[in-house]
C-alpha cells in the first residue's frame, strides 16, 4: 500500500479512474483519510472543507 501523504500537504493528481478526469495534473490540499485508506483532497475551485476522494497511488507529494 502507499504511504499516505499527511494532512495538509499539497499533492498533485497523477493517475485518474477516468481517462477525461478533469483533476488529472491538478494540485490540491490533503484535508482527510477513509477508513479504507482513500485520500481526500480539497482544490481551490472547491467549497471549503469539500473534497475528493483519490486512492494514495494515484497522488504525488508536491510539499507537505
Amino acid at each position: 500500500m502507499a504511504s499516505l501523504p499527511p494532512v495538509s500537504s499539497i499533492v498533485k493528481v497523477i493517475k485518474t479512474v477516468a481517462d477525461q478526469d478533469q483533476r488529472l495534473g491538478q494540485t490540491g490540499t490533503v484535508i482527510q483519510y477513509s477508513a479504507h485508506g482513500m485520500v481526500c483532497v480539497h482544490f481551490p475551485d472547491m467549497p471549503p472543507g469539500q473534497g475528493i476522494f483519490f486512492n494514495p497511488h494515484h497522488l504525488k507529494i508536491i510539499e507537505s
